[in-house]
């Protein structure tokens, strides 16, 4: 069955830190880095480092200068005007502990030239990386460079990294993707991504916690309050969670290793780290689901998106409303959430605190399911995940993710359901050669 990735990020993510749990998790780190290196990028060089964040023994990864120099790596673009001032990344793209207030000081990789998607995806094209390693790392850069093309008006194309394309933040998310095909990960859930509060300051000024960058790679995923303040999610670990898992609870499966990725920062209020779990799926396993329901007559249409959030965020597996006439002819909505049996009661509690109903029904189903994987695939306009079903090892259905075709439909100014064959067709071929050639 297929191999699931649940990230806990209970308190957090970053670029460093997932990669840190993955190889505490048993990804070796010496094919790691051996499969980064592919990459015509020089002057660094990585460990990992044996630390304690709160109650837990966890491994942090560390990548810094060797001062060798850039010889022979992939230059800059010409026309395009690197010297700009804009803010892309933020100074948020290296992921070493969420401290940002050092960048104020000496930042050892200050005085890289920017990077444009352009140049960071043929980098990526050309080099001789696994195929998924390739995929989920153009997935993950391109998630960043939609996000920053919608933060400054700019064309994605000519997206420029600064902070997010110096060597360490190529490193981290390469490394984080190599990791994962180590440990042969085909499906990937994240528990929903806390947010911090107050003002970080960077090399460009202060800027206020989520930063933009963040919160436009998140569009689309559950996040959470947080009760102390700092930066907690940084764009390069947002844009691995957004680009390659899909939001949820723990999943059902035979717990296999765990892993726990640390930060640089050893906060007394929590424990800086990020949990990885690492477990086998049953196909067609049967498992228990609560059902809530609840009749409401006077929730707006414009509250309903903002209802199915909160379920969502709260662990609903699915979610949704219909209209219904309840006494007197009056017109009203029927809300219905899964959920799994121990999240019961913060789902419930979401339900009636955002559905503004003062009480739910609630009953016990059991649920059978496929096994699932996203398996990222090259089209014209750029990434797209496809959700792969299987049972009993055979593809039982396979759909891309619509939120993906839409994105790039509309930058790409073609129908969805263009971006949407493309899809299809370009997962059909891999699926092919990875069976041996077509059949």
């Amino acid at each position: 069955m297929g191999r699931i990735l649940f990230l806990d990020c209970f308190a957090g993510v970053a670029g460093d830190m997932t990669v840190a749990a993955l190889v505490h998790a048993g990804a070796p780190l010496d094919a790691v880095l051996a499969e980064v290196r592919a990459l015509p990028v020089w002057g660094w060089d990585a460990r990992i480092e044996r630390v304690s964040r709160g109650a837990y023994a966890a491994t942090r990864f560390v990548v810094e200068p060797t001062g060798a120099g850039g010889e022979g790596e992939e230059p800059a673009e010409d026309g395009h005007d690197h010297g700009h001032s804009h803010d892309h990344g933020h100074g948020h793209g290296h992921d070493h502990g969420h401290d940002h207030a050092q960048l104020a000081e000496a930042d050892p990789w200050e005085g890289q030239p920017p990077r444009t998607w352009r140049t960071i995806r043929r980098m990526l094209e050309q080099a001789r990386l696994r195929p998924r390693t390739k995929a989920r790392a153009l997935a993950t850069f391109a998630v960043l460079a939609e996000a920053e093309a919608r933060v400054h008006g700019t064309a994605v194309e000519d997206v420029a990294f600064h902070e997010v394309g110096a060597v360490d933040s190529i490193v981290d998310i390469v490394a984080a993707c190599a990791a994962m095909e180590c440990l042969d990960v085909d499906e990937i859930v994240a528990s929903p991504l806390p947010m911090g509060h107050g003002q970080v300051r960077t090399a460009h000024g202060l800027l206020s916690v989520p930063v933009p960058a963040t919160v436009e790679v998140l569009r689309g995923f559950p996040v959470v309050p947080f009760p102390y303040p700092g930066e907690l999610v940084t764009p390069t670990g947002a844009a691995l969670v957004a680009a390659l898992a899909r939001p949820g609870p723990m999943p059902a499966m035979r717990v296999e290793q765990v892993g726990y990725g640390g930060g640089t920062r050893n906060p007394s209020t929590h424990a800086n780290v990020v949990r990885a779990v690492l477990g086998r799926g049953d196909a067609g396993a049967a498992a228990e689901v609560v059902e809530l329901r609840a009749q409401v007559d006077d929730l707006t249409g414009e509250s309903v998106p903002g209802l199915i959030d909160a379920l969502f965020a709260a662990g609903a597996v699915d979610a949704y409303v219909a209209p219904i006439t309840m006494k007197k002819g009056r017109p009203a909505l029927a809300i219905t959430a899964l959920a799994p049996v121990e999240l019961r009661v913060p789902v419930g509690e979401a339900l009636m605190r955002h559905g503004g109903t003062l009480g739910y029904r609630w009953s016990v189903h059991a649920r059978e399911v496929a096994a699932r994987r996203l398996v990222p695939v090259e089209t014209p306009w750029g990434t797209v995940r496809v959700k792969v079903a299987e049972r009993d090892g055979a593809v039982i259905h396979a759909a891309p993710e619509h939120e993906d075709c839409a994105a790039l439909a509309r930058v790409g100014g073609v129908p969805v359901a263009e971006v949407r064959g493309a899809a299809l067709a370009s997962w059909s071929a891999a699926e092919r050669l990875g069976r041996g050639g077509a059949g």
